[in-house]
């Protein structure tokens, strides 16, 4: 058996290898190429009448990412294995830096407009919301013109404050309801010998439901019902009022299927007209001008001036996104990459304030509590403020809590204090299923780990429940503590509940409902700076260690990010698999 596993070891080997030295080869002379083609920094020039063309929303991020540092579109390059994905190379920028350029744009006299061309915008609904606000604002003084072949729910629900809203005859706009759909496994486990123990403390706590269940428990359910009813109130309403369209007859469209077909939407006033981008191209020279021009997003930022200049005087923005895991990491929150980063942040004199940026579902409860030491350590000597962005649920929710002050998006998704563990019992695949018998030499009955080829014993299962009631009641200590509640009334709103940012405000779970510029002030007035220079954590990576990181990964074999199943994802990224878990349970975008 071991010699069949060396001979597939080495063959394995012997592919990436190849690809490898392949890759090297490639990037090499690309490199090469970039270094002398001799090419100078372009020197950008908005030209009169010109339209600010948004063609790509997708690349609003948690953060503004780097130009590429060599000349050549890293997204072009094949890398050694089809299944890695490049879509992280990409530039991304961050909300803040959307509205700088919206804003820009506004006051730019060159600048006649917008010109919205987007038909699939991937991104969370918080961040849809508050693009949505930022070109309202635009509107207010400057027409805004979109097309597209489709319009996806996300992207015609932006484009609908348009002046001018126009699809292509065979095209699609998506206006409908909202809901949350996922596989569950159960029946699968059942078929093939696998039983899943799962043991939580909070009714409310379901990220594990999946391979325990075969549809939504009822508590889940409700819950999330209410966070879908709140997105929904949100979309009717404020399409209602930009398409001036009663919010019942709206509903009526989309119960009806009114509201896809390029004639009904037409008909419905959900667009103002249906024709080909040929045509949308001479309404837009009548309306702006014969010979508009236009400019695209980044290369309107690039033309802006540069700001955050040097200051001596520092606030850091720590950037806390993805799944919590032990260890050590780049994508995702690891324990000990964010604890170094912590320590650098806290000898820093220069630093002032820190500010905590989540978008997270939480995760590892071992490594979450290892990161909260550490902003404890580090509130104590620096004010600390905690901006939520999208996500702050379970294991972030509780590693915010030694935070000043608390700052949450008003459709941001916070609470999920619960947690819960998961042990598969594989003993019926092993021993009936694939015949592989197994046994033990042991002086005690416990010997300090977990068969999973056998049952869990009572004393096991008794050990474990301790275990999550022992994260549970910590959990609540330490809410209790942060937000001046009694445990009890914290156990109230925990047991695994979601609230949605304006809940989470009434009910005493975040300070204020804001952005993240409300969190540098707040962050820059308890440091008691008037000027100061943004400085971000961890610090990003040059495009060449992006590379390197993306070929890392190939070790797998799988591209690990196109799994969207936490469980898998973290017995194979966590160099310490953590059975104890604080994580959020559905993604309802």
């Amino acid at each position: 058996m071991n010699f069949i596993k060396e001979i597939l070891k080495s063959t394995i080997k012997g592919i990436i290898s190849f690809f490898l030295g392949l890759f090297i080869i490639i990037i090499t002379f690309s490199f090469l190429s970039a270094l002398f083609s001799g090419e100078q920094e372009e020197v950008i020039n908005v030209e009169e009448n010109s339209l600010l063309h948004i063609n790509n929303l997708s690349i609003i991020g948690d953060r503004d990412t780097k130009p590429s540092d060599l000349n050549f579109n890293l997204n072009d390059i094949p890398l050694p294995l089809p299944l890695i994905d490049n879509s992280d190379l990409e530039q991304k920028i961050s909300l803040q830096t959307f509205e700088r350029v919206i804003e820009s744009a506004k006051n730019d006299d060159k600048i006649k407009g917008i010109y919205l061309n987007v038909e699939n915008v991937s991104l969370s609904f918080n961040k849809v919301e508050k693009v949505r606000s930022i070109l309202e604002g635009f509107k207010k003084d400057k027409p805004i013109y979109s097309f597209s072949n489709i319009q996806s729910k996300a992207s015609y629900y932006i484009s609908s404050i348009s002046n001018f809203n126009a699809i292509s005859p065979p095209g699609f706009v998506s206006v409908s309801g909202f809901g949350i759909g996922t596989f569950f496994y159960k029946s699968l486990f059942d078929e093939i010998g696998v039983n899943v123990e799962l043991f939580r403390a909070g009714e409310f706590k379901g990220a594990a439901e999946p391979f325990v269940r075969d549809n939504f428990s009822k508590e889940n359910k409700k819950q999330y019902m209410n966070l879908l009813d709140y997105r929904m109130g949100n979309y009717l309403d404020n399409i209602s009022e930009s398409r001036n369209i009663k919010e019942d007859m709206l509903m009526y469209m989309i119960d009806n299927y009114q509201t896809e077909l390029a004639s009904d939407a037409y008909e419905n006033n959900l667009i103002d007209s249906i024709m080909y981008e040929d045509q949308m191209t001479d309404y837009l020279k009548n309306e702006v001008d014969s010979s508009y021009k236009k400019i695209k997003l980044l290369k309107y930022l690039n033309s802006l001036e540069k700001v955050n200049r040097y200051n001596k005087n520092k606030v850091a923005i720590l950037y806390l996104v993805g799944d919590v895991l032990p260890g050590y990491g780049d994508e995702g929150i690891f324990s000990e990459t964010i604890i170094n980063n912590i320590k650098k942040i806290k000898k820093n004199k220069n630093i002032k304030s820190v500010i905590l940026y989540f978008n997270s579902g939480g995760g590892s409860a071992y490594a979450s509590d290892l990161i909260t030491r550490e902003i404890e350590l580090l509130q104590k000597e620096k004010p600390v403020i905690t901006y939520m962005s999208d996500v702050c649920a379970s294991a972030a929710y509780y590693m915010s809590m030694p935070s000043d002050t608390l700052i949450a998006s008003e459709g941001s998704i916070v609470g999920s204090i619960g947690v819960f563990a998961i042990f598969p019992d594989l003993s019926e695949l092993i021993s009936e299923k694939i015949k592989i018998k197994s046994d033990y030499i042991k002086t005690n009955e416990n010997i300090g780990e977990i068969d999973l080829a056998r049952p869990l014993s009572n004393n096991e299962k008794n050990l474990i429940q301790r275990g999550v009631n022992y994260f549970y009641d910590d959990f609540l200590d330490v809410v209790s503590k942060g937000r001046n509640m009694t445990t009890e009334e914290v156990d109230l709103l925990g047991r695994g509940k979601v609230y949605y940012g304006q809940e989470s405000k009434e009910l005493n779970l975040v300070d204020v409902i804001g952005s993240l510029e409300d969190a540098i002030k707040i962050a820059s007035d308890l440091g008691e700076v008037e000027k100061y220079q943004i400085v971000e954590y961890p610090k990003q990576k040059t495009d060449i260690e992006k590379i390197i990181s993306s070929l890392e990964m190939s070790k797998s074999i799988i591209e690990i990010k196109q799994l969207d199943n936490w469980l898998i994802k973290s017995l194979i990224n966590g160099k310490k698999f953590d059975p104890y878990q604080m994580r959020l349970e559905f993604k309802v975008d």
